[in-house]
This record gives structure tokens, C-alpha cells and sequence, in this order.
């Protein structure tokens, strides 16, 4: 049976139900065919047999690999969106994973926490280095690219909780939610698309979203995202507050980076 564990093989998971069923957790991802089933099939009624038992019920149900309950502040390989990162300028939260023009893998956070390019980025926090800035925005969003191999598009929520990112699309005038790692995972409606003036940068960005959930230090660079057909989409990128908080919308961010948000 060890070859048909993952990683070499479907299986995450064995065990058994209140039934008396055998359970075999395949890996949602990993193709199985029809044969491999069986070969797996006959293997546990044959140990079955073994072990004395002439009826052996096999039940085979796609899963996830479980996802480790860890805080935001904690050390993520791969890393995700919603954690805690650290430079020189202070600390900051992950936005989402991308890929830029080059096919180099990294991830989007707010410029004004990542300058300048060539800079470190540390998550947590130094030592652990996860990467350096390779582009900053700041004059469609405000924004930079952080070239690491070790990302995952996916966000986090809490720690029972990680959204895998579906589809990537400005949110227009929807509920959103930020995820930031002084106020959480927090949501509201988005209010209003505008010109903002950015204090970092020393300029006015345009076609800004103001959206009314709460936030503060520290969440700058948090993924903004909203839920539709039961899927989750990334929308924006969260940079400040005033009145309300602001964010600038992902067509901004690529304006400026040009890197494609990754899903799942």
C-alpha cells in the first residue's frame, strides 16, 4: 500500500467510518483511474481476508490535504496571502501569490511597506528571508513584487479557515474582505471608486476603491476579496484608511507590476 500513498501515489488518508466502510481519501487533484482504484481495492480486501474478514466495504471520496492550523504571525512555506511579512520600513501583511513577465513566482504587498527594489522581505520576521522586491508601483496602486518560488494562492482567513483564490476580477460594487494581520478578516461594501491622494508616493492614484471595513497599521498589503457562485475572488489590494479604508482594485496592480495573480 505505501507506494499508493501520497506523495507518490492519490492516497491521503485511510481509516474507517461509523459503517464499518473502509475510507480511501483520494487527493482532489491527483488523477486516479479506474484501475488504480482497483488495485487498491483488492489490496485492502486481501489484508482484510488476513486479518479474518470475509466482507470488506471500500468507500473511495476525493479530499484536501488538511491544512495545518497556524496563526498569521507563524513562519508559512508555501507562503500565503493574509500573513505577516517584515522589512526594513515595518511590518506588513502578504497580499497574494503571482508570477511576473518572466515566469518568476513571488507575491503582491502594498509599495509603501517594500521599497525600495532589492530590498529584503522577511517572513515572519528576520531571519527568514522570503524573498526580494524586484517592482514597486505607486503610480496606478500602491504596490510591489516580491520575487519567491515558495508561494500558494490561497488566503488566510483563520486558522481553520484558507481561501483558495478562483478568479481574479475588480470586485465593482460588491460586500468585500480584507484579511490583515492587526484587524483580521473583516468585511463591508464597497462605497465608492475614486481618486486618492497616496502620502508614501507624494501623488494622486487613480480609480481607487474606498470600502467600508474597518482596518489599521499593519494591514497594508492585505488581499482584498469577495465571494460569488461559491467561489472565491481576489479583487484588490489593501493599502490605507481614512474615512474609510482604500484599496487599489487587482486591473491597478497589474497596470503597475504587470504580474498575473496565481489561483487554485
Amino acid at each position: 500500500m505505501d507506494l499508493y500513498y501520497y506523495p507518490k501515489g492519490p492516497i491521503i488518508g485511510l481509516g474507517y467510518n461509523y459503517l464499518g466502510d473502509i475510507v480511501v481519501h483520494v487527493e482532489e487533484k491527483t488523477p486516479i483511474s479506474k484501475e488504480t482504484m482497483y488495485e487498491i481495492e483488492s489490496n485492502i480486501r486481501t489484508i482484510g481476508k488476513n486479518q479474518g474478514l470475509d466482507v470488506v466495504s471500500v468507500v473511495f471520496m476525493s479530499d484536501i490535504i488538511p491544512i495545518l492550523d497556524k496563526t498569521r504571525t507563524e513562519t508559512w512555506r508555501p507562503v500565503i496571502g493574509g500573513i505577516m511579512i517584515s522589512t526594513g520600513l515595518g511590518q506588513g501583511t502578504l497580499g497574494y501569490a503571482a508570477r511576473d513577465t518572466s515566469g518568476n513566482l513571488g507575491y503582491v504587498t502594498a509599495g509603501h511597506i517594500a521599497e525600495p527594489v532589492g530590498s529584503s522581505v522577511f517572513q515572519p520576521g528576520s531571519p527568514n528571508q522570503a524573498g526580494s522586491v524586484t517592482k514597486v508601483g505607486g503610480v496606478h496602486s500602491d504596490s510591489a513584487f516580491v520575487r519567491f518560488s515558495s508561494v500558494r494562492a490561497s488566503i488566510f482567513e483563520s486558522e481553520a479557515i484558507q481561501r483558495d483564490i478562483k478568479y481574479v476580477i475588480d470586485p465593482g460594487f460588491v460586500t468585500c474582505t480584507m484579511s490583515g494581520i492587526t484587524s483580521g478578516a473583516v468585511s463591508g461594501p464597497v462605497i465608492e471608486y475614486g481618486s486618492l491622494y497616496n502620502s508614501y508616493f507624494g501623488r494622486t492614484l487613480h480609480d481607487q476603491i474606498y470600502i467600508d471595513y474597518p482596518s489599521a497599521g499593519g494591514d497594508s498589503g492585505a488581499p482584498v476579496y469577495y465571494f460569488k457562485w461559491g467561489n472565491c475572488f481576489l479583487g484588490g489590494l489593501h493599502w490605507g484608511h481614512g474615512r474609510y479604508s482604500v484599496a487599489s482594485p487587482i486591473s491597478q496592480v497589474w497596470n503597475d507590476l504587470g504580474v498575473v495573480a496565481l489561483t487554485r
